[in-house]
């Protein structure tokens, strides 16, 4: 059960990047070939494989944003109902925009640091493909990809700040909901009664003796 989670949390990572992989070789190529983005993308080996995989990476992004929606919807409704006198308000400091901003900073040098280096071997991978040398690590440095490597930093911030704003949404929520169950009366358990123990009247001596005594006889009348 630990490794749901972990594995969820990593699915959700994978599907991030390879949106933001997607997405920023896809603008690279309209910066750099403009008008002829269509053709250049055939000329550099881009066939149906690679409309496939764009297709299937917007699919499986649209699918997380929707999932990722409903279960924020479902912390709403749960937080609604555990709220006693309406809207339960937060900790402060999950409310404030610092939480916003530790969340994205969590997130985005890791979306950036891996777009830059998955970019950069996929080109260097399409160049090999098609018969043209490499030109290495600084390929997005180079003034033929207009500014490539400053496109994939921006795309990966973007994605991260989507990633952020999920994030900390989440943490408003769970905060409220704790805070809400916190607030909620606590049913007070009633006492079990005390058992009161029927006593028999006492007797005393004198009354024991005289029950044990024969009635006198009675006067024989003359």
């Amino acid at each position: 059960m630990a490794m749901a989670p972990r594995l969820g949390r990593l699915a959700t990572a994978a599907v991030l990047q390879l949106a933001a992989l997607v997405l920023a070789h896809q603008l690279v190529y309209l910066a750099r070939y403009g008008s002829r983005f269509g053709e250049a993308l055939v000329h550099s080996g881009h066939g149906d494989s690679w409309n496939a995989a764009v297709i299937s990476s917007l699919v499986l992004g649209a699918g997380f944003v929707a999932l990722g929606l409903a279960r924020l919807a479902r912390l709403g409704v749960l937080v609604r109902r555990s709220s006693t006198g309406g809207w339960t308000p937060a900790p402060r400091g999950n409310l404030a925009v610092t939480g916003l901003l530790r969340a994205w900073l969590r997130i985005a040098p890791r979306i950036a640091v891996l777009q830059l280096v998955l970019l950069t071997a996929q080109e260097n991978i399409e160049r090999s493909a098609i018969g043209e040398p490499m030109p290495g690590p600084g390929i997005l440095l180079s003034p033929e990809y207009a500014g490539g490597a400053w496109i994939a930093l921006g795309v990966a911030l973007l994605v991260s700040l989507v990633a952020a704003l999920f994030a900390w949404r989440r943490s408003v929520l769970l905060a409220r909901l704790r805070a809400a169950r916190r607030r909620l009366p606590r049913p007070v358990a009633s006492r079990p009664r005390p058992v009161q123990r029927e006593t028999s009247p006492v007797e005393s001596i004198l009354g024991r003796r005289s029950a044990l005594r024969a009635p006198p006889p009675a006067p024989i009348a003359s």
